[in-house]
């Protein structure tokens, strides 16, 4: 009988015990690990030729990916998320299998779908061939843009602004002032450093109603909103190149922002009525002027 040491490992015991056997067991065991072992991570030979994705505003996406392999091409998904969003989602393509393939997919944009202008989704695809092969692609991003117009750029502190057909010398001075009442939220909200946040501001309502999210008809019809804030995206769309619609709607961000991922959604009254609070110029509602200006507060 064999004896060891007390801590000896157990593989040692095991090949002392199987003694001239070792090598030839240890070489069939090694066989059946690999042979069980699914060969995915080397895609199979799989090759992408041709990826594209482009931003058709304001129906969608549309992404094309050609790929031709060793093996036939039997399945292709794209996986896609926007970059607040830590879940992702995914879609099919229909397309006749084979060695060399084109695979298209639609993403429409609305309803539970919506992206506002400027938002960056992020996506690749899974490639599997007819031998159980799958080939994953790095992951990519495209923004979701407004194609209709020529977008230039103006920076207001930690804010991109986007806008068009404007004079510079009048969007400069227009920034310089939201950057100096941004300073101030700052100051206020104890903020050190924020994350960028990026602005998108159309000149008047006709232009906006394709970007704006969906509401009810009349309120679309009566123009009530000038600007919506997506905390999650860290942007905001507004109407008309002022200094109150500008810091109004970062406002709504630097807040999001200052209370963190882990708090309770803030109520509508306390999130809207800082965001006016703060623009330049505003002063306090007493409970007597409160009935007559603005919005009720059930109506926020």
């Amino acid at each position: 009988m064999l004896s060891f040491p007390f801590n000896t490992p157990w593989w040692r015991k095991f090949l002392a015990r199987l003694g001239p056997f070792a090598g030839p067991v240890l070489a069939a065991v090694l066989a059946l690990f690999l042979l069980a072992t699914p060969a995915q991570a080397a895609g199979g030979g799989v090759r992408v030729l041709d990826s594209r994705a482009e931003a058709d505003f304001p129906d969608g996406i549309s992404f094309t990916l050609t790929a031709e392999g060793e093996a036939e091409i039997v399945e292709v998904r794209l996986f896609y998320r926007t970059l607040d969003d830590g879940v992702w989602s995914y879609a099919y393509s229909s397309f006749s299998a084979g060695r060399h393939v084109t695979a298209s997919f639609r993403l429409s944009i609305g309803g539970a779908n919506y992206l506002p202008p400027g938002a960056v989704l992020e996506y690749y695809y899974v490639i599997r061939d007819a031998q159980g092969n799958v080939h994953q692609t790095s992951p990519t991003v495209i923004e979701y843009t407004d194609d209709r117009f020529q977008w230039e750029w103006v920076q207001a502190g930690p804010l991109l602004l986007l806008y068009h057909d404007l004079r510079r010398s009048r969007v400069e001075a227009v920034a310089r002032e939201a950057e100096d009442r941004l300073a101030y939220i700052f100051s206020l909200l104890q903020i050190e450093t924020s994350r960028p946040i990026k602005g998108v501001i159309y000149n008047r309502h006709a232009e906006a109603d394709d970007a704006f999210p969906r509401q009810s008809r009349t309120t679309d019809e009566l123009q009530v909103f000038s600007g919506f804030a997506f905390p999650a995206a860290e942007g905001f769309i507004g109407i008309g190149f002022q200094t109150g619609i500008i810091v109004h709607e970062a406002a709504h961000l630097l807040l999001d922002q200052a209370v963190g991922p882990n708090a309770f959604p803030l109520p509508s009254w306390l999130d809207e009525g800082f965001a006016s609070y703060m623009e330049p110029g505003a002063t306090p509602y007493s409970g007597k002027s409160l009935s007559s200006r603005g919005l009720p507060s059930r109506a926020m």
